[in-house]
């Protein structure tokens, strides 16, 4: 039995593209020749509605035109440079033309700001001496009806006035501003002109006829034949009143306008001061009917070629498509197969180049994990036999340190049959001194010990030398305040190694603990031949970047690092020395200590604790 869902779903994707875009396409037609009848309402009142919605945002972006000048206005009248000129009185002409050659406020506004046009300052003040914009309020200009309107009410003021230059005459809409002394006192009025391409610019991008107008119906922009600027639209008057009013259609036929087209009127009282702005947009008549016989012959020709280029958007479409589809099929085949190696590369950024991406990624990980598979035997068979070296070298290195321990036992009791008592004390310091190397492990030891181990090596050193050394212990911290092990001993080996021994004078060695605020303080201070300063900066260089590579000193900076690694960056070793009379060095440890801090760190630690038990037991 035929089953036409099965038969789809069994259809190349191509071919279900191209069907599914000729179910889209019939219904879609018949719709649109049913909605052509209800068509002609439907234009005539979304004309009317893009004429209202026209004429809102022009008045919308004329008020924000209007708001812009009127900041610019504020910020000139109230610039300190005006202020200056306006409040000052100059003694004689050379001080005016001294503030104008000094001071280019105005062409810096004009130039700064495209809106405004022209910016003049008429001034009441006697002996004024003018400037290109700053004028003599004289007799004429008093007169005028701005001048005269803004100097009674004191206020600010939209006007349309009226200019002649070099024989042409044009209106301009200007915003009047007083001019006040600091004494309130009126000194005349600023006229900021603006600019007429700012008009042009705003209806630039709608194809209605504009007007607009200030006051009751001065016309200051027109694209409408007979009503230029200057003119007055009649029958204006009524209706007007302050605040913001919607747009609405227009139905007055002693309008001018109305009789050209469906006009739309929207007016606004600028910032409620009584200054009142009209803004008409024209539709012609005409236009409904061109329009509506326009739509319908396009929309016929618009149908027939949509069903054409939808067929064949369809199957350029489906082809390429279904050819990326087959590709991505093609590489997915492949990597099934073992072959990771891809070949062929899918552009784009839709969801079969994700996909594609995706493929890579999961191939590249595949080679990775099998690579790593690798590495990691390779490595296990390493760690093993790492392993067995280990333990036979841990075997002797338990081996030789005790034999050489029972060694010096014996010849401790020797001497001390022997009645030799001084070798036997000597025998039985340094074989305390050997057992503490052996002992050290990765765990912190108490400040007690870590002094007692040094005491050991010290009274090992008094016997080496005898007189010439002399050293004192001073420790004001808790005996059982816990330390790292290994930390006091090596610098003080350093002080006899480096300071001591060459020294011509009798050696002195003072190790002091004692508590700095929330801090412990280890000090080992010698008067020996102190560090030179090549060496000093070799020392430093290698305490700042933790360096115990190689060369000397391997031992403090083993400290230094051991410090900072388990208790942190702020804590560590400093060194003070003056060469030629001895070297003071400070460890700075925390005064409260995790006991348990070792055990969170890594591993680095057993491998530096070696590194100095295998030194100290070599």
């Amino acid at each position: 039995m035929f089953n036409p869902v099965q038969k789809l779903l069994n259809t190349k994707f191509r071919n279900k593209l191209i069907i599914m875009c000729i179910t889209a396409v019939v219904p879609v037609t018949l719709a649109g020749v049913f909605l052509l009848y209800n068509l002609a309402d439907t234009i005539k009142e979304n004309a009317v509605n893009e004429t209202v919605s026209a004429a809102d945002s022009l008045k919308t972006r004329l008020k924000d035109v209007l708001v812009t000048v009127s900041n610019i206005s504020e910020r000139v009248i109230g610039n300190e440079k005006i202020q200056e000129l306006i409040n000052n009185d100059f003694v004689n002409r050379d001080e005016y033309y001294d503030y104008y050659l000094q001071n280019q406020v105005v062409p810096e506004y004009l130039n700064a700001y495209s809106q405004v046009d022209d910016i003049k300052f008429y001034v009441n003040i006697e002996d004024f001496v003018p400037d290109s914009s700053f004028c003599y309020a004289d007799e004429k200009i008093k007169q005028t009806y701005w001048y005269r309107e803004t100097a009674e009410t004191n206020s600010v003021k939209w006007q349309l006035i009226y200019d002649e230059i070099d024989g042409i005459g044009t209106y301009s809409l200007c915003q009047i501003s007083p001019l006040n002394g600091r004494d309130g006192s009126f000194l005349g009025v600023m006229r900021v002109t603006v600019s007429s391409d700012i008009y042009t610019e705003l209806v630039k991008d709608y194809d209605f006829s504009v007007v607009m107008c200030v006051g009751q119906g001065a016309v200051f922009y027109s694209n409408v034949p007979g009503s230029n600027a200057g003119t007055v639209l009649n029958n204006t008057g009524s209706g007007f009143s302050f605040g913001i009013s919607d747009s609405k259609l227009l139905n007055d036929d002693k309008n001018q306008l109305e009789k050209l087209g469906t006009t739309v009127v929207s007016y606004f009282d600028y910032d409620n001061s009584g200054n009142l702005f009209q803004v008409y947009v024209v539709k012609p008549y005409t236009f409904f009917d061109d329009e509506i016989k326009g739509v319908v012959f396009v929309y016929i020709w618009y149908i027939l070629l949509c069903i054409l280029l939808s067929v064949l958007i369809t199957i350029l479409f489906s082809s390429v498509f279904s050819r990326r589809i087959q590709l991505l099929k093609n590489q997915m085949h492949s990597v099934s197969e073992g072959n990771f190696e891809l070949t062929d590369e899918i552009k784009g950024t839709d969801e079969i180049f994700d996909l594609y991406q995706d493929l890579k990624k999961m191939v590249d990980s595949m080679q990775t994990l099998i690579n790593d598979a690798y590495k990691a035997k390779i490595q296990s068979e390493s760690f093993k036999l790492n392993q067995v070296e280990a333990e036979f070298k841990a075997l002797a290195s338990q081996i030789n340190p005790h034999f050489l321990y029972n060694t010096l036992e014996t010849i401790r009791m020797k001497a001390y049959c022997n009645n030799d008592k001084e070798t036997a004390d000597l025998v039985k310091k340094l074989g305390k001194f050997m057992r503490r190397c052996l002992e050290v492990k990765d765990g912190m030891v108490t400040l007690e010990s870590e002094l007692e181990f040094t005491k050991s090596y010290l009274e090992l050193q008094s016997a080496r030398f005898g007189d010439r050394v002399s050293y004192s212990i001073y420790c004001e911290v808790d005996r059982n305040y816990k330390i790292l092990p290994l930390i006091i001993q090596p610098i003080v080996e350093n002080a006899f190694v480096h300071g001591i021994e060459s020294a011509k004078n009798n050696g002195k060695i003072n190790v002091k603990v004692f508590y700095r605020g929330e801090t412990v303080m280890i000090e080992v201070s010698d008067n020996g031949s102190g560090i030179a300063p090549d060496r000093l900066r070799e020392l430093l260089k290698k305490l700042e970047k933790n360096d115990t590579s190689s060369g000397k000193s391997i031992g403090l900076t083993n400290v230094n690092k051991r410090i900072k690694m388990y208790h942190g960056e702020q804590y560590g070793m400093t060194v003070e020395t003056v060469h030629g009379r001895g070297t003071t060095i400070r460890i700075t440890l925390p005064r409260e200590v995790d006991e348990n801090v070792m055990k969170r760190l890594p591993e680095k630690y057993s491998e530096i604790s070696g590194n100095i038990s295998a030194k100290l037991n070599s």
